[in-house]
This record gives C-alpha cells, structure tokens and sequence, in this order.
C-alpha cells in the first residue's frame, strides 16, 4: 500500500488514504503500543496537485505539512488529504483505529446539514399543529403542500439520505420524492433524476433511502407524479445523512 512516484504508477484514493495512515496527523495515535521506530525524511520538494490546482497540505492550525519519504516510498497527512478530498475521517483512540469516510450508524439529522429550501412553497415549521403527522409528533417538519425543493450541501461526506416522509390529509394523490446532482460538476446531468421514491396517502410515515455517495450538492425534489398542485407531503426531522447501516457492514464482513 504505496504513493511511489518514482514509477509513476497512478493509485485509487482507497489505496493511497491506506498508505497515508502512517503519516497521520492525528496526533495521540502515536501513544499507540504498537509504534516502532523508523528512520524517514520529510521531502520537501514533493508539490502536489489536487484536481489540477496545486494543493498544499496542511495541520489543524494551518501549518503546511511535507511527504515522508520512507524506504523508497512516499507517504502523506491522511487527515489534511481526507479533508482536501471532502472525506469524512474519526480517529477512535481506545481501539486505535481511523475510520476513513465516516463511521457506520453515526447519523447526521438532516435539519442540521447545510440546506436551501423553496420558501414560497416549502416550509420549516416547528408548530406543534402542523408537526403532528400520521398521529406521530414531531419536532419540526418541512411541509410542502403544493410542489417543492430542497437543497443540501453534502460535500461527498455521506452515502446515505434516509428520509422520513409521508402525504397527510388532505392529499389525494401519491408523491414521488426525487433526487438529482447540483453541484458544480453536474453539468447537463444535474436535470437527469437519480433516484425516485414514491409515497402514497395511505403510508404511514415511509421511509426513503436515497444513494448520495461521491455527490458534493444534493437537490430532492417533491411533487405529484400528475403534477397536482396539491400534495402536503411532509419530511420529518427523524429525517438523516449517514455512511451506511453498520448491521448491513456486520453480516458483509462475516
């Protein structure tokens, strides 16, 4: 699990965040039993370019940090380039272990996340008389009683939008909640439909999973398939964002 760039050889990102994990800069993992020492040099003289921009690694205090040259390889920060990267990195101490794009089963809600909405026909609403659907309460919903959308900022952190929704009365007809790519790198592709889930007035409260992973700018649209301007489709803040169902990694490891 090498970066060598004497020859040139071009490397997965899974490959190369595995042989940045010894030069981590995470900081108490090298209280770690298990460290043996090496004799290794910082090389300087190794630039990096990331996306075609020239990128410069950095420590949490904006200290710029140089490749480790080690027995004929080169390694990198894997904290400063999973952040570069926009992915998700957790250091667990007491099992000594780092977790690259996110643990399984920690959930992000996703009122929490970064998010524009349509407020004409889309509303937050924390009113209790409105935040009661299918005789559940909740704390706050986003209604959408005619047609609507909503926008996340995601940044390629998540693989998963679990989405608690429902059509409450008097909505006659089913919703379809669809999901597209509008970020930057979209293109012509950002009006192409990923994914589509449909919920009908007779669900109770549905849930939708929706594949995110790799997406940078998330936008779920909802409205009725025959377009009926009328469909109160709610989504509720149990509503998250997460990088996978850790029973689902369980039985896939066994």
């Amino acid at each position: 699990m090498k970066l060598n760039f004497t020859k040139k050889r071009t490397f997965k990102i899974g490959v190369l965040f595995a042989a940045a994990i010894i030069a981590s800069s995470l900081g108490s993992a090298y209280a770690a039993v298990k460290l043996e020492p090496i004799n290794a040099f910082l090389n300087r003289s190794v630039s990096f370019v990331l996306k075609g921009a020239l990128w410069q690694p950095k420590d949490p205090s904006g200290k710029s940090l140089a490749a480790i040259s080690y027995n004929g390889s080169t390694y990198l920060p894997v904290r400063a380039l999973s952040e570069a990267l926009k992915v998700p990195i957790d250091y667990d101490a007491a099992d000594q272990k780092i977790y690259i794009g996110g643990k399984l089963g920690e959930k992000t809600p996703i009122f929490a996340a970064p998010m524009e909405i349509d407020n004409i026909y889309a509303i937050l609403t924390k009113d209790p008389k409105e935040t009661k659907v299918k005789d559940k309460q909740f704390q706050q919903v986003l209604k959408i009683d005619q047609y609507g959308d909503v926008i996340f900022t995601v940044d390629r952190k998540y693989k998963r939008l679990v989405l608690d929704a429902a059509v409450i009365s008097p909505g006659e007809y089913d919703v379809e909640y669809s999901l597209y790519n509008v970020g930057d790198d979209a293109g012509s592709t950002a009006s192409t439909v990923l994914e589509t889930h449909a919920v009908s007035p007779e669900d109770d409260v549905k849930q939708l999973i929706f594949n995110v992973e790799g997406l940078e700018k998330i936008k779920i649209h909802v409205q009725s398939h025959n377009l009926n301007p009328y469909i109160y489709a709610r989504i509720m803040d149990t509503s998250y964002f997460d990088n996978g169902d850790p029973a689902a990694g369980a039985a896939s490891s066994k």
